[in-house]
């Protein structure tokens, strides 16, 4: 009856102990893929900002100032989705 009871406690031991391991696994794995997509994000909201920077620079007609307008917005409509994407 010993014997049984210590198979049953070792048994017990490695299941908690996986369990543990395996959720403690998968929140650095979650938190990682978070903090890549933010990284993702943030160089996405660069690019678009030195992009208007670049052809606001160049730029003399008033017509296409409005179109660069809507291109900037549409590109930051685009960001804003994404980052709702990763907080949900």
């Amino acid at each position: 009856m010993l014997l049984k009871f210590t198979y049953l406690q070792c048994f017990a031991s490695l299941g908690i102990a996986g369990v543990a391991f395996g959720y403690i696994s998968l929140v650095i794995t979650l938190i990682a893929v978070a903090c890549s997509q933010f990284e993702k994000l943030k160089a996405s909201i660069l690019d678009t900002r030195m992009e208007h920077m670049t052809l606001r620079h160049g730029q003399e007609v008033e017509q296409d100032n409005a179109i660069t307008n809507c291109d900037l917005q549409a590109k930051l409509n685009t960001c804003i989705r994404h980052h709702q994407d990763i907080i949900e």
